[in-house]
């Protein structure tokens, strides 16, 4: 089943969505235990204007999931800066329908909330120690009361600013071997006894002691902390599936006007008219067109311009472009530049800005250039362009080996580099597999309306030789290379200049 996630600042959430998320809470949160003082046994309720209060604070965060037209869970959250220590992300209320739990919904919302790595602090209250387990496998961390305990009144500081359901009265029992505190939760415990076997028999210890009724787990786990090592198996597992939703994050760069790189369509597509010599009505492939921005720039010069992309939400903005440019006649898909087959072959086809490369495996980006020499017509052209490995590792600060030194991946420093700037050759933020040349940033998402992420990006650089040998090799005759500096292709550059970010490789057809 499909789900759409979606992320509001607390203040913005409208009332009627609201009184929807109040309702799911009553339907499906759970039942009060027999020794309640009101409604023992029956459902536990919540109010719309209660629901309002938790998203009052500016540091209210509120993500959703929506299943067709219904929401089917949502978690709040609070994310305040303490003074000289950084945030903390707490999440004070989750909730998932009965018949979406087991599906990842809560652990989507939750890992969204917890998994930037740069924050002080971690956590939630709860009767759940499922939520528990999942607050230390997005952090990487154990939750451990003698941790708690040291951090114990800056917590305290942000629950009585923030969380309404703790003042200053409120009974807070931390100490070296549990953590807890009396929010006169009255909750039925009668399935905690399992639920408690349960996440210590993969012999991991529960360390945050018993629960008496009425009270919840304080659980956190801190920045400072160490982190629980993965297995090379885990992290592969964990890169094979960041790769997928990295990919998809590239819709999410503002490409504003901190995105330098990005303003300059209009002279280097007229660069290529001119080394081409194509007149108006050539045809024209763009792969990997993304909003359009070179596509619409030759459909303005009057050639017949078609733009492929795999992400439905570029092509869909690319689309929209075009409308409002009133270039109607420019086609755009949604498909893989690996495989499409478009059933006709093209005068130019272009491949910009590290198309090739967008994939770890080096076989993988050798399909695009292979499926680029299918779209020419004989004799017709191909420009590529690829990031200069050359900088990348006369830059490099972070070197180590996947396979030797896995671990040391995690320790990258994120960044919103792609969301903010589009400066991937800053040293700080990249790190350099020596053996496969591969490079690996931590990348923050904040930004519009989809769900915050961080997410381990990967691409692949090339020397000059290299990238001439993919051409050579699909079928496309190198014509010439060059490094080059954006809006600038016909004033080529030494490969060790600071600006020599990209390799632009022109080519022919045989």
């Amino acid at each position: 089943m499909d789900y759409e996630y979606k992320w509001l600042p607390g203040p913005l959430v409208p009332p009627d969505l609201a009184k929807q998320l109040a309702a799911l809470y009553s339907e499906h949160y759970g039942r009060w235990s027999a020794a309640a003082p009101t409604n023992p046994g029956g459902p536990v309720r919540l109010s719309a204007a209660r629901v309002g209060k938790l998203l009052e604070p500016k540091e209210a965060r509120l993500a959703y999931a929506m299943s067709g037209n219904a929401i089917v869970g949502y978690a709040i959250a609070i994310q305040a800066k303490i003074p000289k220590y950084g945030f903390i992300s707490w999440v004070t209320q989750l909730v998932v329908h009965a018949d979406h739990r087991k599906k990842d919904v809560g652990k989507s919302l939750l890992f969204a909330i917890w998994t930037f790595t740069d924050h002080f602090a971690w956590g939630l209250l709860t009767a759940n120690p499922y939520a528990i387990r999942a607050l230390e496998k997005a952090t990487r961390r154990r939750c451990e009361p003698r941790r708690i305990f040291k951090n114990r009144r800056k917590l305290t500081h942000v629950a009585l600013r923030y969380v309404d359901y703790v003042d200053a009265s409120t009974e807070v029992d931390v100490t070296q071997n549990t953590s807890r505190i009396d929010t006169r939760f009255q909750i039925d415990h009668s399935a905690l006894p399992a639920m408690l076997q349960d996440v210590s028999s993969g012999g991991v210890p529960w360390e945050m002691g018993p629960l008496p009724e009425g009270w919840e787990w304080l659980a956190f786990t801190f920045h400072d902390q160490k982190e629980i090592d993965l297995a090379p198996e885990e992290i592969e597992i964990m890169l094979k599936t960041s790769d997928d939703v990295a990919r998809r994050a590239y819709s999410r760069m503002l490409l504003n006007r901190d995105h330098r790189w990005a303003q300059f369509a209009k002279p280097e597509s007229r660069f290529v008219a001119s080394i081409t010599g194509l007149k108006a009505g050539a045809s024209v492939l763009d792969f990997g067109c993304g909003t359009g921005r070179h596509a619409l720039e030759f459909a303005a010069m009057d050639f017949n311009v078609c733009g492929v992309d795999y992400l439905d939400a570029l092509v869909a903005r690319a689309r929209d472009n075009a409308q409002r440019m009133k270039l109607a006649d420019v086609q755009f898909d949604v498909a893989d530049c690996r495989n499409v087959e478009l059933g006709r072959q093209f005068d130019l086809v272009i491949c910009l800005y590290d198309v090739i490369g967008t994939f770890a495996d080096d076989k993988e980006n050798a399909r695009i250039a292979e499926n680029i020499a299918r779209h020419v017509k004989p004799g017709g052209h191909a420009l590529v362009s690829v990031m200069n490995l050359e900088l990348t590792e006369r830059r490099a600060k972070h070197l180590f080996s996947m396979t030797k030194e896995p671990n040391k991946l995690l320790s990258l420093r994120p960044s919103r580099t792609m969301e903010q700037t589009g400066d991937i050759f800053d040293p700080d933020y990249y790190m350099l597999d020596t053996d496969t040349h591969v490079v690996y940033r931590k990348e923050q998402f904040a930004a519009g309306s989809s769900l915050p992420a961080e997410l381990i990006v990967r691409d692949r650089r090339y020397r000059k030789d290299e990238i001439e040998r993919i051409c050579s090799r699909a079928g496309l005759d190198v014509q010439w290379s060059r490094f080059v500096r954006a809006g600038k292709w016909d004033d080529p550059i030494e490969q060790d200049a600071d600006s020599a970010k990209e390799i632009l490789v022109y080519c022919k057809k045989r």
